[in-house]
């Protein structure tokens, strides 16, 4: 079973959806805090996790985490 990576929100500006990282050796993807309000914004960070392999049902909560 592979390790699922941290996900963390941050604001990040306008101009940046999400990426990944690694922290202490472990994966991470950072959301930008703006995903809860931008639809176009949020739909970037998804791809950008998915593409990252981060999986669905990971993605999908941590973006509705920041949405609330």
């Amino acid at each position: 079973m592979s390790v699922q990576p941290m996900v963390i929100s941050a604001a990040l500006g306008p101009r940046v959806a999400a990426f990944t990282c690694h922290i202490n050796g472990r994966a991470a993807a950072v959301i930008n805090t703006q995903v809860g309000a931008d639809p176009a914004m949020r739909t970037q960070a998804a791809l950008a996790l998915l593409c990252a392999g981060v999986d669905a049902a990971q993605t999908m909560g941590a973006l509705d985490g920041v949405r609330s």
